[in-house]
């Protein structure tokens, strides 16, 4: 089939220039309220937005992390106040979390602050922001954002399983980095028959860094049909007319010799054809075309979910031209759908549109150098495209870079977090390189990006067939503890049963309520704040206490583990001295829960590198003598059973249960596993033939006497940033080392759109680099950068 001509140009419609600055074509007929789908599954579904400002880009151990978190609605990003709770942790290289907070959201924004103890372990970190709602989504939504911890002479504290630890991640990382992979991405989606296409390409490895290549791609005949040289970020394009039934593939030659092949996607015998003629400032040109005969096609456009453009299309044999005016729209992805008649979305393309709705936002100092401890003031200015004042609320920073940072590839900046990073799938390398400046090559990299990212906020399917999503996790709007309770046996819910629930330590509140039908009970706390100290009790109506009390603890979402780009420069530390078992204390005023049984014979602790692993069996593989674990079946070598089942008698916190019941526990609530065999199971007769393994959790101990304790998190206390006042008699009697010398996380506009800031220089003589972002009331989104000299 010879390659389509394309002559006819239509321009869609007429556009309704609505007041919020939206463009629309009259009501599409092939979707019929196509436009209040999208709002409903938005208004069912909100979607939710969190952006991290960190004082700096790497620490010290010993130093604090200072933040300002921003909670925004991802549509319009302005500050999202239906969460109330944010939950921000730090995540250590082997995907173990270190620390964690919850912050009181007020008006979409909190403050922190983490302290690093000077214990902590050098290494490769990730700061992660969510909130619970954002879990339906999956983590990939959370904001993340890697860093570095340094500390070179914690060396000493480190055991030789650290080291060995090191090395194995450095391995993994290393091999990730030279695995090499070269995808292909025809623009709309498909290779069409005798259609001329645009296809992506995109060569990385496994850690997300991209490779340069070149190459060439061959049909199955040998014949060479194109030749490519991607970006130094490994993103370039080839075109090509493809025909059914031939199969294409890409050579590239590596420096060692070797040459890789890849497969490129099968041609279609029929289909549509989307391509981006043009991504100009004052509109976008498309070409569309089809191997079907004058199809009627729907076109629709969207950024963050808003639909700005609509137009029902009739595609001629030889295609037709559409051109979309973009000078209203918003700054951001433009993702552009087309559906055939039968409502099925067939070709899709992104687009980044640059408009005039970011925020000049500048900051001048006072000196171009200054002396140490010296007094500095900074004048903040913020103004919009037509130069007048803009009042918002922004983070500002000034410290040093002089820690190394091997973590930058991935950082992100409140612009390109929001408006590139948050809305399509994958990891993007140097992602402020796209924002850097609007020239050729810039905007040309970017285009590269849109036709090998994929757009991730919703897929067509839900928001067509208006699908119900399941919600598991509901917005939290404060410190809720809700649980269940049942009768010892059988689990049956009791209603109507008094629960107390006491806040100890300080406090000593007391609340009380009653279960309902369901079992079910529920306390709405005040705002405690840091780590507070709960005790629930219930009793039955006749005053027994045989009863269970549960509490709903949905788990934290596990991390990843993190793997380094600068693997080959990871330095091993550590020494050869064995990690002492692990013992646990032993609280005294504590009861705890014993087996019937007087001595088990193997007992294994559960320590915290332990509660990482995705089940119990898992925890148990390879760590208790005699005890073979495969998948789900364990098997106790010496007993037997005289019917025929290999399978051990399992014990929940003295309860007989199944290996069912033993695959749901958390890893995190098992406090200990103790293993019963031969004359010691004898106690448990027929059934504990092959053997006990009896489990125990952190809460079991109180369960069975209708008292539950445990501890849970208040809200986080942030702390004022300490910058003190020189200029007095008493200077040279203070050490002052800070390399953070200036954090505000509110730093407000005035109604000229400047604000003042005056602080003053630590004794290091250094490069200072001042960062300050935020946005205005009605979402637009500014940030800026400068330095200043202190000899």
């Amino acid at each position: 089939m010879n390659t389509r001509l394309i002559t006819c140009i239509i321009i869609a419609g007429s556009f309704l220039l609505l007041s919020a600055g939206l463009v629309f074509s009259p009501s599409p007929t092939i979707i019929p309220e196509f436009e209040k789908k999208i709002e409903n599954h938005y208004s069912r579904y909100p979607q939710q937005k969190v952006y991290l400002h960190l004082d700096k880009l790497s620490y010290q151990a010993g130093e604090k992390i200072w933040y300002k978190a921003y909670l925004l609605d991802a549509r319009t990003h302005m500050p999202d106040t239906i969460s109330k709770n944010l939950l921000v942790e730090i995540v250590n290289s082997y995907g173990t979390m270190t620390l964690i907070q919850l912050a009181k959201l007020e008006k979409g924004s909190a403050k922190g602050d983490f302290h690093l103890p000077d214990t902590m372990r050098e290494g490769l970190y990730q700061i992660r922001a969510y909130t619970n709602w954002m879990r339906n989504s999956g983590s990939e939504y959370f904001f993340k954002r890697n860093f570095n911890i340094w500390n070179p002479g914690n060396y000493i504290n480190l055991y030789r399983d650290d080291k060995l630890a090191s090395k194995k991640q450095k391995r993994k990382s290393n091999k990730k980095a030279r695995k090499l992979d070269l995808q292909f991405f025809p623009e709309g989606g498909y290779l069409v028959d005798g259609i001329t296409s645009t296809v992506g390409i995109k060569s990385a490895n496994e850690l997300g860094l991209g490779l340069p290549v070149s190459g060439s791609v061959f049909d199955k005949k040998n014949n060479l049909v194109a030749r490519f040289q991607s970006s130094d970020l490994g993103m370039g394009t080839i075109s090509f007319t493809p025909e059914a039934g031939m199969k294409y593939k890409a050579e590239i030659d590596l420096e060692n010799g070797k040459t890789l092949r890849f497969n490129l996607p099968e041609v279609q015998t029929s289909g549509y054809h989307l391509h981006l003629i043009q991504n100009a400032r004052e509109g976008i040109k498309l070409s569309i075309g089809s191997t079907f005969e004058n199809p009627a096609v729907f076109i629709a456009c969207h950024i963050r979910g808003k639909l700005l453009f609509t137009s029902e299309v009739s595609i001629g044999k030889d295609g037709v031209i559409l051109d979309i005016p973009t000078t209203e729209f918003p700054s951001g992805i433009l993702h552009i759908t087309l559906f055939d008649s039968k409502r099925e979305p067939r070709c899709e393309r992104l687009a980044f549109i640059h408009s005039d709705d970011i925020i000049n936002l500048s900051v001048r100092t006072d000196k171009q150098e200054y002396q140490k401890m010296g007094k500095v003031e900074l004048t903040l200015v913020a103004r919009n495209a037509s130069g007048q004042p803009v009042e918002g609320e922004f983070s500002l920073s000034v410290s040093d870079r002089n820690l190394e940072n091997n973590a930058a590839d991935f950082q992100t900046d409140i612009i390109s977090n929001l408006l590139l990073s948050s809305d399509i799938g994958g990891r993007i390398e140097k992602p402020d390189f796209y924002f850097k400046d609007q020239e050729k090559e810039t905007l040309q990299a970017l285009d590269f990006l849109m036709l090998t990212q994929g757009w991730r906020r919703f897929n067509w399917e839900d928001i067509m067939n208006e699908n119900t999503k399941a919600i598991n996790y509901p917005i939290q709007n404060g410190i809720l503890v809700r649980g269940t309770i049942t009768k010892t046996l059988f689990d049956r819910p009791l209603k109507n049963v008094p629960v107390t629930l006491t806040v100890l330590s300080e406090f000593n509140d007391v609340f009380i309520t009653r279960t309902d039908s369901r079992g079910q009970y529920e306390f709405e706390l005040p705002d405690y704040e840091d780590t507070i100290q709960v005790e629930i009790t219930a009793r039955r109506l006749n005053g027994k206490k045989n009863l269970v009390i549960y509490i709903e603890d949905s788990d934290l979402e596990k991390p990843d583990e993190i793997f380094s780009t600068y693997s080959s420069e990871m330095a091993i530390r550590g020494t050869n001295t064995l990690k002492p078992l692990y013992e646990p204390e032993v609280d005294s005023m504590q009861p705890k829960t014993e087996g019937i049984y007087s001595t088990p014979d193997y007992v294994l602790y559960v320590d915290e590198n332990m509660q990482t692993y995705s089940s119990v069996f898992d925890m148990m593989q390879g760590r208790i003598p005699g005890v073979v674990v495969n998948g789900n079946d364990v098997q106790i070598r010496g007993p037997s059973s005289f019917y025929g089942s290999t399978q051990p008698l399992y014990l929940i916190d003295n309860v007989p249960t199944d290996a069912g019941a033993v695959a749901s526990l958390n890893p995190a609530d098992i406090e200990r596993i103790e293993v019963l065999k031969g004359p010691s199971a004898a106690i448990y007769g027929v059934r504990g033939a092959n053997g006990v393994i009896a489990i125990f959790t952190k809460r079991g101990r109180y369960i069975i006497r209708g008292k539950l304790t445990f501890e849970m998190l208040g809200y986080h206390r942030p702390l004022e940033f300490y910058s003190p006042t020189y200029g007095t008699d008493f200077d040279d009697l203070i050490e002052d080392n800070r390399s953070s010398l200036y954090w505000s996380p509110s730093v407000k506009t005035d109604s000229h759109g400047k604000a003042i800031i005056r602080f003053y220089n630590s004794e290091k003589a250094s490069t200072y680099y001042i960062v300050a972002e935020g946005l205005s009331p009605n979402g637009e989104l500014g940030r800026t950068e400068n330095s200043y000299l202190v000899k």
